[in-house]
């Protein structure tokens, strides 16, 4: 393999390809797109090993592994300086196809407004991101696509902006077997640049694509991933869980070139169709501790 690479690319050209996987183009608008708002994703590196309503935010070709006709998720996710995000999904299921909606909701909290006298607050204001996103997803034999639609609006102090975007995934099971291997492949966040009208700066949407590794075996599975968001360098993870029967299982994530988290862990309980989730991040910022992520989900 690597022989035939060196036949069709010269060194040259193998540097100038990885240059530009790790080409930075930022900063971007929308950040909140870029975290794990799942606490099973995020527990487990960034890697949807157990699929269904989880992968709204990062495959919806995903979806198609929902076991339930109806499914509900809800996370909670504290930020730093008390800001916060908040996730609902939902997901309809007919046959070998599934419909998805969810909101997705950041909020800074108060923020002081600083006069010219150091330390002096003269008002305070609000910043906040909502989202809310269709989603369509249908399997094909081993083969599923999907794809999803989002309205997203920011508003900071006084100024606020609409845009769109959309996400497009695949997915594909190499084995039907009881240990079966998944990849996975998306285009998250496609959109224009946008701003508020007469305003001379403009934003772009955190452009990501991911590929994604996954692996079961018995009560393993395990998975590695590859994503490049359009403002930083191109990130890798790994990730597994462990399941004790039906209802307990155990998680544990590392993340390279974010920067935001460097690990994670958690732990998840299930019993008759509700799933409670819960997982830790490690923070990579120096000053900045952890936080915990909860998820609610019924009928995944």
């Amino acid at each position: 393999m690597f022989i035939l690479l060196f036949l069709f690319y010269s060194l040259g050209d193998i540097k100038d390809f990885w240059d530009g996987l790790n080409r930075v183009s930022g900063p971007t608008g929308f950040e909140i797109l870029q975290l794990d708002m799942d606490a099973r994703i995020n527990a487990t590196g960034g890697n949807s090993l157990e699929k269904g309503i989880s992968s709204l935010l990062l495959n919806p070709a995903e979806l198609t592994s929902v076991n339930s006709k109806y499914c509900f998720t809800f996370s909670y996710r504290p930020l730093f300086c008390e800001m916060n995000a908040n996730f609902v999904g939902f997901t309809l299921k007919r046959e070998n196809e599934v419909f998805g909606f969810y909101y997705l909701g950041f909020y800074s909290g108060e923020i002081p407004l600083q006069d010219k006298t150091p330390g002096v607050s003269v008002a305070s204001y609000y910043a906040e991101n909502i989202i809310f996103g269709l989603s369509y997803a249908r399997s094909f034999g081993n083969w599923s696509l999907g794809g999803t639609i989002k309205t997203l609006r920011e508003r900071i102090f006084e100024v606020s902006y609409l845009t769109y975007s959309f996400d497009l995934g695949m997915s594909y099971n190499f084995s039907s077997s009881i240990n079966p291997f998944r990849v996975d492949f998306s285009f998250l966040h496609l959109g224009p640049k946008y701003g508020p009208q007469n305003f001379e700066k403009v934003f772009r949407l955190p452009l990501t694509w991911h590929l994604g590794f996954n692996k079961k075996t018995g009560s393993l599975s395990f998975g590695s991933s590859l994503n490049k968001p359009l403002n930083t360098k191109l990130q890798c993870t790994f990730g597994g869980e462990y399941r004790f029967g039906d209802y307990f299982v155990i998680r544990f994530g590392k993340k390279y070139n974010n920067p935001l988290e460097k690990g994670s862990f958690g732990f998840g309980l299930i019993r008759n169709k509700i799933a409670l989730n819960y997982s830790y991040y490690l923070s990579q910022i120096e000053d900045f501790e952890g936080a915990h992520i909860f998820t609610i989900s019924i009928g995944t």
